[in-house]
């Protein structure tokens, strides 16, 4: 009850219709900072006791690396109370990596992530030297779980693999080569070759290699094609170290960035609710590849004005049991705490703060492609 009265209550405060991309930029511009910080608040309250953060009461090591990955990529030291207290449950609590779960490959890669970002702000020895060997852990695991023609699925080596699974294997794979992790270069090539051969005539992807309607006809969607490109640019960018610009030459490339202008108004959205995991998907792939704008479309500005509209009062995106990953999409789409591919590429001030400051290492240096 008082959930629906807060929801009613902050969509009453918002201004009426926006009609214009001036206003609604003028009102980003305004808001975005005050609603990334009542968004951070608002994941704080959602730790449980021990440290650890849940998704449907699984997936533990998942949801707690993923909001570790967002309170640091978003700027809060991990000296702060609920940030330790957080990676001292991850690092406490290893995960059984001999094990074949439901979410293997979701939870594994997103403690790359997380460890990614806590490694270069900890102290020589004790917490460090844990992190790192973990990070190891998950990188082995996600180089013996690809299959043998590329992609990832819930679990080891199952060759029914699909495109979100694939996603965050990469995202995991690359954070641990960010930290200096050794991956295989015959990994980043097989995902190049399964996403150039998996790509449909639309030049989107679907949830499995070749995903069909109801009557059978190959269709791509709106989140596996974010998710395409992100992983075809990111896997090329392993490859050989290669600029935004040059990635968004690619013709897989192209042809995706195209259909996700083209999927633009179909799947923002989802029951009347911001579509937390396309606008994260969506985010990754228009900044590995340097992608201001998608087509015509600010798409930061317009998928922000999603979202700070949506924000409850208390500071909340989403509820029950997605409330911890729909507020950890949320605020990573928001702080757009990322830096593209290329190194020499970050030195450029559009690129360097997007959305608020990006995330560096602990020296200062930019990070590259998470």
């Amino acid at each position: 009850m008082f959930r629906a009265a807060a929801l009613l209550a902050a969509f009453a405060a918002l201004p009426q219709q926006e009609t214009t991309e001036q206003e609604r930029r003028q009102y980003v511009d305004k808001k975005v900072g005050e609603t990334i910080e009542k968004g951070l608040e608002a994941l704080r309250g959602l730790q449980r006791p021990s440290g650890r953060f849940d998704w449907f009461g699984q997936a533990p090591h998942g949801t707690t690396a993923l909001a570790l990955y967002t309170f640091i990529a978003s700027g809060v030291s991990v000296e702060d109370p609920v940030v330790a207290k957080t990676l001292d449950w991850l690092l406490n609590n290893p995960p059984m990596w001999t094990r074949r779960g439901d979410y293997d490959t979701y939870e594994f890669s997103l403690v790359a992530v997380a460890l990614s970002y806590a490694i270069p702000h900890l102290q020589q020895g004790g917490s460090r030297t844990r992190a790192q060997a973990m990070l190891q852990k998950a990188a082995d695991w996600l180089m013996a779980a690809q299959a043998k023609g590329g992609g990832w699925s819930y679990s080891t080596k199952n060759e029914q693999h699909d495109h979100s699974n694939s996603q965050f294997g990469i995202l995991g794979l690359r954070a641990a080569a960010n930290a200096g992790i050794k991956i295989k270069k015959d990994v980043w090539e097989r995902e190049v070759n399964h996403y150039k051969t998996s790509q449909l005539r639309d030049g989107g992807w679907g949830y499995h290699f070749c995903y069909k309607d109801q009557t059978g006809t190959p269709r791509s969607t709106s989140t596996m094609t974010a998710a395409g490109v992100m992983g075809v640019a990111m896997a090329m960018g392993s490859v050989a170290e290669r600029s935004p610009e040059s990635l968004a030459q690619d013709n897989s490339i192209k042809r995706g960035l195209a259909a996700m202008h083209t999927y633009w108004e179909n799947g923002l959205t989802r029951a009347g609710q911001p579509n937390y995991y396309l606008l994260y998907s969506l985010e990754r792939a228009c900044m590995v590849t340097g992608q201001r704008m998608l087509g015509p479309i600010d798409w930061y500005m317009e998928g922000a004005y999603i979202l700070i509209r949506a924000q409850a009062v208390e500071g909340t995106w989403g509820s029950g049991q997605d409330a911890v990953v729909s507020q950890c999409f949320a605020l990573l789409f928001l702080k757009r705490a990322f830096v593209p591919v290329a190194t020499l590429s970050n030195a450029k001030p559009d690129r360097a703060k997007p959305g608020g400051q990006s995330a560096a290492s602990a020296d200062g240096k930019p990070r590259e492609m998470e």
